[in-house]
């Protein structure tokens, strides 16, 4: 098994140690076989909100959920839609459940079904690489199973705090390293073509690498809100910014569906579940690299303005590899 390493800080500003929650998109056996699967690893107890939708809790460290990835269906939204069309009077229940399950049941060959964790302490991670074993053992299906998968594993590390100076860097330092973590993780071709992981805008990878750039909280918000009103980004900070000024973030996307959460969310890497040499703890560790260059100042500063005065450069496409050499260089000084 790959170990979980441990970036450079493992506490929050509060003293608390950090946290990590992970998102694990497959396909395959059915939801009500994988909850019991996580129920005997967690202990935790099965609730079905619908046939679409478990939750296994309470646990040690906070409930797990399974469902299919598409919010009409876990959340009711035919019977809903049904109501609000003055429809449901002239059904019977058996009639929507049926249609339901007809939509589901289409919907799962190419929706994928997602295990959800809660926020995991840093020493305990290795039970998402336990649960990710157990799904493969049961029949599901990663990434590469079927052309038309784009199913990811989603990584959210919780911030070390919620200061404009530390997501600025954090975001320097994803921008910096893109190519290196795209290079380690390879996404499928698929999932590059698909706008869930669009990458961010130029001009906006310009104003954020430049080292002029020094925003407050909210300059930072709002600078991000008008160049990504969207979740689909490899790093997608909407989250985070809904959980530090939830007010400021609806004002710009009233109606974008964000989880507030005081964590990035990281969506590059594949979700190679069915794949025996896939260990979960290596899209973990190609992420460490974004921490430890986030709390370099000096590195981070000049590995930024390298990266802005390259993309102002008429070669810049052609230095390319030149530059992901000298990122691989800093990166293999923690091997």
């Amino acid at each position: 098994m790959t170990p979980f390493l441990l970036p450079p800080k493992v506490r929050c500003s509060d003293g608390e140690m950090r946290r990590v929650g992970f998102e694990l998109e497959y396909s395959g056996p059915e939801l009500e076989s994988c909850a019991r699967i996580v129920s005997e690893i967690t202990g935790g107890e099965i609730t079905e909100i619908n046939p679409w939708h478990y939750t296994i809790g309470p646990t040690p460290w906070g409930d797990f959920s399974l469902t299919l990835d598409f919010q009409f269906l876990i959340r009711s939204g035919l019977q809903e839609w049904l109501h609000n069309a003055g429809f449901d009077e002239a059904m019977e229940q058996d009639e929507i459940d049926a249609i339901e399950y007809f939509i589901g049941s289409f919907s799962a060959s190419l929706v994928p079904f997602e295990l959800t964790t809660p926020p995991l302490p840093l020493n305990a991670l290795d039970l998402v690489e336990t649960l990710k074993d157990a799904l493969r053992g049961a029949g599901a299906l990663g990434t590469t199973a079927n052309p038309l998968y784009v199913f990811g594993f989603h990584i959210n590390p919780e911030a070390p705090d919620l200061s404009a100076a530390t997501l600025l860097a954090y975001l320097r330092a994803y921008l910096v390293l893109y190519d290196l973590l795209a290079e380690e993780i390879r996404p499928v071709f698929t999932r590059r073509l698909s706008f869930y992981i669009d990458p961010f805008p130029s001009d906006y990878i310009r104003k954020v690498l430049h080292p002029a750039y020094r925003p407050t909280m909210e300059g930072f918000t709002d600078d991000y809100l008008e160049a990504n009103p969207t979740r689909n980004r490899a790093l997608d900070l909407l989250p985070l910014l809904a959980w530090n000024d939830l007010g400021r973030v609806r004002r710009a996307l009233p109606t974008e569906k964000i989880s507030p959460r005081p964590a990035f969310h990281f969506r590059l890497p594949n979700s190679r579940v069915d794949e025996a040499g896939w260990h979960t703890a290596d899209a973990w560790n190609s992420w460490l690299h974004v921490e430890r260059l986030a709390e370099d100042t000096e590195t981070l500063l000049s590995l930024a303005y390298a990266r802005y005065r390259m993309m102002n450069s008429f070669f810049y496409r052609f230095r390319k590899k030149q530059w992901i050499k000298r990122i691989r260089q800093w990166a293999e000084k923690f091997e």
